[in-house]
């Protein structure tokens, strides 16, 4: 573990179909900066490291898969909540990672294909104004659910759209959450 660091969290599970139990792990830094994120804002924050550690069957160790210093959100960066990082967890070989604001929440779900870990799926939704609109999106099969309505309504209407994208984006090309417009104002 580097010096000044901790783990804010971790989740264990086969990520690479070897049925061995993988690793992933948010380090955050102990101490308070401004740190100039991606999109050219100034966070005053603590930096989070997302790490993914395959095991190694025949020493027991850990090795390095991936390591991203950007897309895992910072304190302060969640609006009026400020903590918008919840979790990380490992189910059925897929990296899941989650960030929930106040009135909203989004689910990014990461695989490993290709020797990369790629964006198969992401759902984002939340109320506003009485209003609540949900977007669960599965790049492998290029769909999108779109649902919509009031709160109180009983049934909400919903809508398939076709999601436009030539390729799977990788967890590496991911600099931060709600950068990438995959539909018209439907922001990942």
């Amino acid at each position: 573990m580097p010096e000044n660091w901790f783990v804010k969290d971790s989740a264990q599970g086969d990520l690479n179909g070897d049925k061995v139990a993988d690793r992933a792990l948010v380090l955050e830094l102990k101490a308070t900066i401004n740190e100039v994120r991606p999109d050219s804002s100034v966070n005053l924050g603590s930096p989070r490291v997302l790490l993914i550690l395959f095991k190694n069957p025949t020493s027991g160790g850990y090795e390095l898969t991936l390591q991203n210093n950007s897309f895992i959100l910072r304190h302060g960066e969640g609006g009026m909540e400020p903590e918008p990082y919840r979790k990380i967890s490992i189910k059925n070989r897929v990296l899941e990672i989650v960030f929930e604001f106040v009135r909203s929440s989004a689910t990014y779900k990461f695989r490993y294909q290709q020797n990369d870990f790629k964006l198969i799926g992401a759902t984002s939704g939340g109320t506003s104004g009485g209003q609540i609109e949900s977007w669960d999106i599965n790049f492998s099969t290029k769909k999108a659910l779109h649902a919509w309505g009031g709160i109180s309504d009983k049934n909400l209407k919903q809508e398939w759209k076709a999601v436009p994208t030539a390729k799977l984006r990788s967890l590496k090309e991911m600099l931060m959450p709600f950068q990438w417009e995959v539909l018209p104002n439907v922001l990942l």
